[in-house]
């Protein structure tokens, strides 16, 4: 498996078969596990640590808060310093700060803690987009993004209900032991593996060097392009997840496990896209074309979506039909939208994985907030609106300006 020109032989000597795409894999999830594990304990910490549901909720809300931000610092880090050292360190403040977490003597000390673990985790979860970009080109680089997607994806289904296994067996607290053990275990990974940014790519941290990377990153078309498209397409994603526990069970009447259910049905359609896209690179169809058809499938998801809405004829299922096909769409655009964003700046890759998933993040926040605050009357019309709208205006931007920037 060739490296692109640059990269270390050493480096090069370890990425080969599952246990590297594995590793990146699991330094992707972490991200998403703490999120999705807590989610069922926070009743439990609200309890035990006498704390008001409002300061129990923003356990989860503190750590978005952290993982948002933190990249935009640590893209110029990872530039200057390298992927390993930085992952290292965000790996040892991460295991740290879930181990303050599970000896936490107050909500207060929780809620710092998990700022930093939030920070933390947004440190390591830009990296393995920059590796990959370090190690790789064309079809190798577009089939890792797919599986890093993948596990991504799957991360948020499964990890609530790990959390509430280990709820059975234990306290709340147990539940950031584990993070722990698994923080610890992906550090004791990364010692393995060698540094992927070469030494003669790495960036000053003077300002006015950083301000210059992200204006750069920010005026290349490609990677500003792109990492808007991954925006737009992202804020209809969380529109629906934002609204749906309202439109499902308020709307259709759909019980808590019957919503379980319909929610982990549509999520699981980032699953089968980017499986699909896995699959067709393997089979050498052209990026172009995978986005091409995704891009007409989210638009047409969307705006079908929209019409049922203002015809009345939605059900919960045919809601969470044309949803999913709106999210597996979605998993077939994003790992090449985030190759394309991050490809045309090889020696800044760390700031370029910064600034797609600060926009992701952002319009992510953005599509839920304004979902939430206009829906009304228990219908999806207001859904249908919004996605309509983030899909279009990701189709006209990738039409008019991204689409003859897509490469093999």
């Amino acid at each position: 498996m060739a490296a692109p020109c640059g990269a270390p032989a050493l480096a090069r000597a370890n990425v080969h078969g599952l246990g590297f795409t594995l590793f990146l894999a699991a330094v992707t999830a972490l991200p998403p596990l703490s999120i999705d594990m807590a989610l069922p304990s926070l009743q439990l910490i609200q309890a035990d640590l006498h704390a008001p549901q409002t300061k129990a909720a923003a356990t989860i809300a503190i750590f978005i808060a952290g993982f948002s931000t933190a990249p935009l610092v640590v893209g110029p880090l990872a530039d200057r310093f390298g992927r390993k050292a930085v992952m290292l360190f965000g790996l040892a403040a991460f295991t740290l700060t879930a181990a303050g977490s599970a000896l936490a003597p107050s909500i207060d000390t929780l809620l710092a803690l998990r700022l930093v673990q939030g920070a933390s985790a947004g440190a390591v979860g830009i990296l393995p987009r920059a590796i990959i970009r370090d190690l790789f080109e064309g079809r190798e680089a577009r089939l890792h993004l797919a599986a890093v997607s993948l596990v991504f994806s799957v991360a948020p289904l499964i990890a609530p209900t790990l959390g509430a296994g280990i709820l059975y067996v234990g306290s709340w607290r147990l539940i950031f032991f584990v993070l722990t053990c698994v923080g610890a275990l992906v550090a004791a990974v990364a010692l393995l593996f060698s540094e992927s940014h070469p030494v003669q790519n790495r960036r000053s941290l003077k300002p006015s060097t950083i301000l210059a990377g992200y204006r750069r990153a920010l005026l290349n078309p490609a990677c500003a392009g792109f990492s808007l498209l991954g925006g737009l397409l992202f804020a209809g994603l969380f529109a629906y997840v934002n609204v749906s526990p309202l439109l499902y069970m308020q709307g259709y009447g759909v019980s808590r496990t019957g919503f379980a259910g319909l929610f982990a049905v549509t999520a699981s359609g980032v699953i089968l896209g980017s499986s699909i896209n896995a699959w067709l690179i393997n089979r050498h169809f052209s990026a172009k074309a995978v986005v091409d058809a995704a891009i007409a499938l989210e638009c047409a998801a969307a705006l079908s979506l929209l019409a049922v809405g203002l015809a009345g004829w939605g059900s919960a299922f045919t809601i969470a039909a044309l949803v999913m096909v709106y999210v597996s769409a979605f998993g077939l655009v994003f790992p090449n939208a985030v190759h394309e964003a991050i490809h045309p700046l090889p020696e800044i890759a760390g700031l370029a994985s910064a600034v797609v998933t600060t926009t992701q993040m952002l319009f992510g926040a953005l599509g839920g907030v304004v979902a939430a605050a206009l829906y009304r009357d228990a219908s999806p019309t207001t859904l249908g609106a919004i996605m309509s709208a983030a899909a279009v205006a990701a189709a006209a931007l990738y039409l008019f300006w991204l689409r003859r920037r897509v490469g093999a």
